[in-house]
């Protein structure tokens, strides 16, 4: 995968969470709406998450651009276990 695509992935799961703790929010996005994040000083993952959602978006379909302008400096994970994995 791409910087990109990891960027985009993360991002994705983060907002998520975001919207999980925040509902309201939530509420103000249409069903099958395309989200297109724009995250500050990213500008380069910008041009390519916008170009790539809007050549992939359906007719129709609802676009909503999310600007992420501050991040947590920690994560969100309080305590981490792990258990084998086969090689």
């Amino acid at each position: 995968m791409s910087n990109h695509t990891n960027f985009l992935a993360m991002i994705s799961t983060e907002f998520h969470k975001y919207l999980m703790e925040n509902e309201g929010f939530a509420d103000k996005i249409p069903a099958n709406t395309m989200i297109i994040f724009q995250i500050e000083g990213e500008n380069d993952f910008n041009k390519w998450h916008e170009d790539t959602s809007l050549r992939n978006r359906e007719a129709d379909q609802p676009v909503v651009y999310v600007y992420v302008k501050k991040w947590r400096n920690h994560s969100s994970i309080e305590e981490v276990s792990l258990a084998g994995a086969a090689a």
